[in-house]
C-alpha cells in the first residue's frame, strides 16, 4: 500500500512538472522568440512585368492648338516595363502568422536590370500661317530603356506587404522619333521629320510596394506578388539634325536642323525634354 502510494505520488509530481514547464516554455517561445517556418526558401531571382502611364514634365513650348499653348514632354505616355531582380543581401521573411512576437522589419538590397517600351503620342499642334492656312504637326516618340539600378527593400513579416526605394540609370534606345507635318492648303506639301538623336542617357528614382498573393508560411515565400511603382525619370534627347521625307512622289528627301528649318515655328534649340513621373502596376514572379 505504501509502495503504491509512493508510485502514485511520483506520477502526479511528474505530470505536474510537465504541465508547469511545457506551457511556460511554449509561452516563452510565443512571447520572446520568433517561431521560424518549417524550412525557408529564399528567392533566387525575380521577374517583373508592368504597365502604366507617365505624366511628362512639360518645360518646352512646342506650338499652338488654336489659341492654346501646347507644352509637351516626350516622356509622357504609355510605359511597359520588364525587369529582372537579383538579391544581393536577401530579405529574410519573418513568419509572423504563428507568432505573437510582433512585426520586425528586415531590409535587403537587390540589383535590378530592366528594359521595356515607352511610347509617347501627343504634343499635336495646329499653328496658323499666312493667308489663313495652318500647319499641323503630330509627334510620335518611343524609347527602349536599358537600365541598371539598386533597390533597398524592407519586409514587414510573412504574408505582409513590403516596400522598396530604388535608383539607377542607363541608355534609352530610340525606337521611333518622328514628326509628321501637314498643311491645310496643300496636301502634297506634307512631310515627315525622322530624328536620329545621339544615344540618350537617363537616371531614375523609384518607390514601390509589393503584396504577396500566394504566400506559403511553410517556406516563408510567395511565388507571385502584385506591385505598384512610382518612378521619376530624367532624360533628354538632343536633335542636331534630321531627315525630311516628303509626301509628294518624286520629291527628294532632304536634311535639316532646328535652327534652319522654317517649319520649326517655336522649338529651335536642340534639347528635347523627356522627363516623366510614371505610375505602373504589375506582377512579380519569384523563383526560389
Amino acid at each position: 500500500m505504501r509502495s503504491h502510494f509512493r508510485t502514485s505520488a511520483v506520477l502526479i509530481a511528474a505530470f505536474a512538472f510537465l504541465a508547469f514547464v511545457l506551457p511556460g516554455k511554449s509561452l516563452a517561445q510565443e512571447t520572446g522568440e520568433i517561431i521560424a517556418p518549417a524550412f525557408e526558401l529564399p528567392t533566387l531571382l525575380s521577374v517583373k512585368a508592368s504597365a502604366g502611364w507617365g505624366v511628362g514634365r512639360a518645360r518646352q513650348l512646342y506650338g499652338m492648338a488654336g489659341k492654346n499653348e501646347v507644352w509637351w514632354s516626350n516622356g509622357e505616355g504609355l510605359k511597359m516595363n520588364l525587369a529582372l531582380d537579383l538579391p544581393l543581401i536577401p530579405v529574410d521573411v519573418v513568419d509572423s502568422m504563428g507568432s505573437n512576437s510582433g512585426i520586425v522589419p528586415v531590409v535587403g538590397l537587390e540589383l535590378e536590370a530592366a528594359t521595356g517600351y515607352h511610347l509617347s503620342t501627343g504634343g499635336t499642334t495646329t499653328d496658323p500661317l499666312a493667308g489663313g492656312a495652318s500647319q499641323t504637326t503630330t509627334r510620335t516618340v518611343a524609347f527602349i530603356p536599358v537600365t541598371l539600378g539598386l533597390n533597398a527593400r524592407t519586409n514587414f513579416g510573412g504574408g505582409l506587404p513590403s516596400v522598396y526605394v530604388g535608383a539607377g540609370g542607363g541608355v534609352y534606345l530610340v525606337g521611333i522619333y518622328e514628326e509628321n507635318v501637314t498643311f491645310s492648303n496643300d496636301d502634297n506639301a506634307g512631310f515627315t521629320r525622322k530624328m536620329h538623336p545621339p544615344l540618350p542617357f537617363g537616371i531614375y528614382g523609384a518607390v514601390g510596394v509589393e503584396l504577396p498573393l500566394l504566400y506559403d508560411p511553410e517556406i516563408a515565400n510567395s511565388a507571385i506578388e502584385l506591385y505598384a511603382e512610382a518612378r521619376l525619370t530624367e532624360m533628354s534627347a538632343y536633335i542636331y539634325d534630321y531627315d525630311i521625307n516628303y509626301v509628294s512622289a518624286g520629291t527628294p528627301a532632304g536634311r535639316a536642323n532646328p535652327q534652319n528649318d522654317p517649319t520649326q515655328l517655336y522649338l529651335k534649340d536642340s534639347q528635347r525634354s523627356a522627363s516623366s513621373v510614371a505610375i505602373t502596376i504589375g506582377i512579380k514572379f519569384n523563383l526560389y
